[in-house]
């Protein structure tokens, strides 16, 4: 079972292997990585810790103006604690932390955990500014007797898994591709809040949320989705958009037609994974005309569960 802890601990956790990194989406590329650490720690009989950061850093330094996150923090805890380390350490990344330069960040890094073992990303650099690379660090490491290792980067199609290939596949539609980076389908997640009835009005009622306010949508428009409310699993037509046809929302909205249900499921948590890219979001002039797209999307998506993704 994995130990999570905020901030730097009271006293060293001796024997450890430790990685640093935000982890944003812990797709195949960070599980590769954090493979990579938990055989040194074994092999060491000690214990893998990955050290990571909440908010994600780029959203302190204003780096970012649009929703951005491949995963929540919850989802990230939930992710590390499947990847099956022993310890996952966040520290709130503030303007103290964002103006420390390397080599105190590693001077508390040693004194707070005294670790055995460093193993870092290839491309990894610490340090306001990014100033650090892997040789300074393993300069350090050597004169405090630490272990420090790069680990080479994860590719698949010839190119490094990253965070930001996986953001670039969303904003296209690209589901599929983003499921095969991330070892796992793109999910999101949210309360159930009631709406305007409209959809139940035209004989489709459906589940809307408002994810969180930073996790990045993929492109606007309709999937096939797999969809997660208490212990069922049901299949889902999903709109990620603004309804132009009924009103332009201020804030995008995530609105899905279970397929073959109807309870009423307010405030309920409803998770849902996107299987397909089915069509953009458009404006239908008539309503009619929407009424008979959503039939279409509706059997689309049976084809897609009926065939496999």
């Amino acid at each position: 079972m994995t130990e999570f802890i905020t901030g730097w601990p009271e006293h060293p956790i001796l024997n450890t292997w430790l990685t640093i990194g935000n982890f944003d989406g812990v797709h195949l590329g960070h599980r590769a990585l954090i493979q990579g650490l938990m055989d040194r720690a074994k092999k060491n009989q000690g214990q893998a810790l990955v050290l990571t950061f909440w908010p994600h850093p780029r959203v302190l330094l204003g780096q970012v103006s649009e929703p951005f996150l491949l995963t929540t923090q919850a989802e990230k805890q939930h992710q590390l604690q499947k990847a099956g380390l022993d310890l996952v350490l966040t520290l709130p990344f503030d303007q103290n932390l964002a103006d420390m330069n390397a080599e105190d960040f590693l001077e508390q890094m040693d004194s707070k955990l005294k670790p055995s073992g460093l193993l870092v990303g290839a491309n990894f650099r610490l340090g306001k500014n990014r100033q650090a690379d892997f040789s300074f660090i393993q300069t350090f490491c050597r004169t405090r007797g630490i272990s420090c290792e790069s680990f080479p980067a994860f590719k698949l199609g010839g190119e490094a898994v990253s965070s930001n290939r996986i953001r670039a596949c969303l904003m296209e539609g690209q589901v599929a591709e983003a499921a095969r980076l991330l070892g796992r389908l793109f999910s999101l997640q949210g309360e159930i809040q009631p709406g305007k009835q409209v959809g139940r009005k035209l004989g489709f009622p459906t589940a809307n949320f408002f994810p969180d306010q930073l996790q990045l949508l993929p492109r606007f428009g309709v999937y096939a989705a797999r969809v997660f409310l208490e212990d069922q699993v049901l299949m889902g037509v999903t709109n990620i958009g603004v309804r132009p046809t009924f009103e332009l929302e201020a804030r995008p909205n995530v609105e899905t037609l279970i397929l073959d249900f109807d309870d009423r499921i307010y405030h309920q948590t409803i998770r849902i994974e996107l299987l397909s890219f089915l069509r953009p979001e458009r404006r239908f002039e008539q309503v009619e005309d929407l009424i008979a797209q959503i039939a279409v999307d509706e059997a689309q998506t049976r084809r897609i569960f009926q065939n496999g993704p």
